[in-house]
């Protein structure tokens, strides 16, 4: 029989040692300083995140809170009113090949780098739509198949499989797919609207939506559910005109007598589609419409062109409607308008020397250039990019490819200064990119 105290002495001497253990400096840092913390992380670059998730448990725990994600997104896309970070895609070509690239330009470094994308090889047969709160979707037209959601920041993506619904010969002509979410239920929500033909009156377009949310279900399969809808519309495009805080908008046209222009807006909440007025600018003449994001509002850019372009910029507002906001122009040398960015600056190809130039319409001036060396012309694709944690159950990571970026890529950054046009270099030389993504000094 072991002798008294022999087992206290035992805990005394274990405790004796726990107390005399060092503390860990980052779970005391947290615990103390959680709030401060979790600010700071939550303005920091997805891939700085990516890194500190290996920091301890209470990091990675916090940084994959869904909570911390919709946070982080937040401050991500309030940095686009002064760094605009875009998505270009361009087809390439020398004398030997012909491929096509997605690349990233971010405003701000001036830098530029190619991304891996989930089709290297297919991307020329493929669209692209989004973004929707940092995801984009990948789709194969006519009909929207091959759909594919991918995170370019975390280098994930996942293919989601199609409905059974076949299109009806001699009324669908093709599906155009829009992409939503929903921030109630923390959901992305692809959409699929089979478009009528225009001489179709009395057919209402079939739509369907899957929810992402589902996939996380375990033995629940992907179901795709048909939407009650009652419109006959007909739209232009393969995908949705834009998507402005999760909700995605067409541009469509409806047959009442005559064809009449009309917006199409996929309401989350109640789940299903309905029409908003268009502004007042359907006139004779050569005339060109583009629907943007205009600062997380609806805008619209109507295109003259004469000798110069000619721009009137339009908004909605939820309460009072469309309002003419300014008129742009004429702006010379544009051969075609590209796009909108958040904070405003439209995204335009220059006709002589294939720049895209970023035109600040308050200033009316020109605040930068970029060019891709190889790119063709009337190849390039803008998507308004915003940095952003989310994931959807079982993306998988986009392998590495072996990507064509040296000696490819060449950033031009123009500033105005004293009415003068200044080209960043010596000797109006241009700085070359260099295989990091940034400028060669």
């Amino acid at each position: 029989m072991p002798p008294k105290g022999k087992g206290t002495c035992k805990k005394k001497g274990n405790s004796e040692k726990i107390k005399n253990r060092a503390p860990n400096p980052t779970s005391d840092c947290i615990n103390s300083h959680g709030k401060i913390i979790c600010n700071i992380l939550s303005r920091l670059p997805v891939k700085t995140l990516l890194q500190f998730r290996c920091v301890c448990k209470k990091w990675r725990s916090t940084i994959s809170n869904s909570k911390f994600i919709i946070t982080h997104f937040q401050h991500s896309s309030s940095l686009q009113r002064t760094n605009s970070s875009i998505l270009i895609k361009t087809r390439h070509s020398d004398s030997e090949s012909s491929y096509h690239a997605l690349s990233q330009f971010d405003t701000l470094q001036s830098s530029i780098v190619e991304l891996d994308n989930p089709f290297p090889y297919f991307i020329p047969h493929m669209y692209i739509l989004g973004p929707c709160n940092g995801i984009m979707c990948f789709y194969q037209p006519p009909w929207g198949d091959v759909i594919t959601l991918w995170n370019p920041s975390m280098r994930r993506s996942r293919m989601v499989k199609l409905s059974e619904t076949k299109p009806l010969k001699g009324v669908h002509t093709f599906v155009s797919v829009g992409l939503a979410f929903d921030h109630q239920e923390n959901d992305f929500l692809i959409l699929r609207i089979f478009c009528v033909s225009p001489t179709i009156h009395d057919v209402p377009n079939h739509v369907e939506m899957c929810s992402m949310k589902s996939l996380g279900v375990k033995g629940f399969p992907i179901r795709w559910e048909k939407l009650k809808n009652e419109m006959v519309f007909y739209t232009l495009r393969y995908n949705c005109d834009t998507i402005i805080k999760g909700v995605p908008y067409w541009l469509a046209y409806i047959n009442d007598i005559v064809l009449r222009q009309t917006l199409v807006r996929f309401d989350v909440g109640k789940m299903v589609l309905e029409k908003l007025p268009v502004p007042p600018v359907i006139r004779a003449g050569d005339y060109k419409h583009y629907l943007a994001n205009f600062e997380d509002s609806p805008g619209m850019f109507v295109l003259e062109k004469r000798v110069g372009f000619c721009i009137d910029v339009w908004v909605m507002d939820e309460e009072d409607g469309w309002s003419k906001k300014c008129n742009i122009g004429p702006l010379l040398g544009i051969d075609r308008i590209l796009g909108c960015l958040w904070n405003g600056n439209i995204v335009a190809e220059n006709y002589d020397n294939k720049l895209l130039v970023l035109f600040d319409p308050v200033t009316n001036s020109v605040k930068a250039g970029l060019e891709i060396d190889n790119a063709k012309k009337g190849s390039y694709m803008i998507f308004n990019y915003s940095e952003s944690l989310h994931l959807v159950e079982g993306m998988l990571t986009v392998k590495r490819q072996d990507v064509l970026t040296h000696g490819l890529l060449r950033v031009i950054q123009r500033t105005r200064k004293e009415g003068k046009t200044l080209s960043v270099g010596k000797g109006g030389s241009e700085k070359r990119l260099g295989t990091n993504g940034h400028f060669e000094l």
